[in-house]
Parts: structure tokens; C-alpha cells; sequence
């Protein structure tokens, strides 16, 4: 199908934020779907006023006006030409969005689908984070409760459990890597300076 390269980038983003140590359900968006132009296409330049919804593709701004789009943005925002999955660029992939009074969401991404613009089109799953896992096997898992998992699990829940000002939450970073020097990091960010050189941890 059509969108399995989409799907892939989903499981790989999930396994580098610690997908394993929660589930992740979905349900599909009734507001907008996504769809992936062609690597050979150029992104799109966006004009969006009170009246007016424009792009500088004309195939594409046809299909906004035949069927009334009310909005278009980049799914990834910071995505650059050179973060890409074979032939799936991540700043190719748009997200668009239709009126509340419309129920025809699967019409839209098979019409997307046949424009020689586009390389794929699917609903967007909305991911939301599982607190308690529903995995029938869990009770037979021995590592759960040596990695303290069911714990973390509560703590992910953060509304609920930690209410209270953002600020008082600390979130630590297990994976391979992050980096701290992104806009929305750099200012909220602790290093352990002891660990790294100066240069290093200076991102001046």
C-alpha cells in the first residue's frame, strides 16, 4: 500500500522516544488527512488570508479549491531535503484540513492518490500514549518490574499524576542521541557539564 513508508517512519520516530515502554493507540482524524508529494516536485510555497488559500502548484491548488481544503501546513515543520526514507521526503509531507460538516475523507486521499503530484495520500492517525499496556503477555515479561517500567508508566500520565506548572516536570533523554542545541530545547535543556567538554556542551 501506498502509505507503508509513512508507517515505517512512525515506528522508527516511536522506538527513538521509548516506544517499547508504552502503547501507542490511534484513531483516525475526522479534520484532516496527510498526502506526500513526489520527490521531484518542489515544496510548496503556502499563502493562507481570510479569504484565500494558495499554493504555488496549480494541480494541487485546483484540488484545494474543487474541494473546499480550508487549510494546509507541513507535517514536520523542520524537516530539511535531506531527511528522507528511500523516496519519501519529510518535507514533502503535508497536512490538510477539511471542514468539520465533511465525512468524506477517504474520497479525498483516493482522489489525492491519482494526482501525478503526489506520491501517496492517507488519513492521519491521531497517537495517543496507553498508560497501562495492553499487551496479554505482559505478566510474563520478568524485565517490566526490574526497569521499574509499571512506575514510569504512572509518571507518563503527568496531567494526572504530577498536576501542576510544566516547569516542575523533568524529563530525561535514553536514547542515542538529542539535540540540544534545537530552538526548543536550548533554553530548557539540563547537561551534566562534568561528563562533557566545554566545547562541547557550549552551543556558542
Amino acid at each position: 500500500m501506498q502509505f507503508k513508508s509513512l508507517r515505517k517512519i512512525m515506528v522508527s520516530l516511536s522506538l527513538l522516544i521509548g516506544g517499547f515502554s508504552f502503547i501507542i493507540s490511534a484513531e483516525v482524524s475526522k479534520s484532516t488527512f496527510l498526502f506526500c508529494l513526489k520527490p521531484e516536485i518542489e515544496t510548496l510555497s503556502i499563502i493562507k488570508n481570510d479569504s484565500q488559500l494558495l499554493v504555488d502548484n496549480q494541480i494541487l491548488q485546483s484540488f484545494i479549491d474543487d474541494n473546499h481544503i480550508i487549510n494546509i501546513e507541513k507535517w514536520l515543520p523542520g524537516a530539511k531535503d535531506t531527511d528522507k526514507d528511500g523516496d519519501v521526503y519529510l518535507n514533502r509531507i503535508y497536512r490538510l484540513y477539511v471542514s468539520s460538516d465533511r465525512s468524506n475523507i477517504d474520497n479525498l486521499v483516493t482522489d489525492l492518490n491519482s494526482l501525478n503530484i503526489s506520491l501517496y495520500a492517507e488519513p492521519e492517525y491521531i497517537r495517543k500514549p496507553l498508560y497501562t499496556p495492553n499487551d496479554p503477555a505482559l505478566s510474563t515479561q520478568c524485565s517490566m518490574s526490574s526497569v521499574k517500567a509499571y512506575s514510569a508508566w504512572d509518571f507518563w500520565d503527568i496531567p494526572n499524576v504530577m498536576p501542576g506548572e510544566s516547569n516542575k516536570v523533568l524529563l530525561a533523554s535514553v536514547d542515542t542521541g538529542v539535540d540540544y542545541t534545537h530552538p526548543d530545547l536550548i533554553g530548557n535543556i539540563w547537561i551534566n557539564q562534568g561528563e562533557l567538554p566545554a566545547a562541547i556542551t557550549d552551543p556558542e
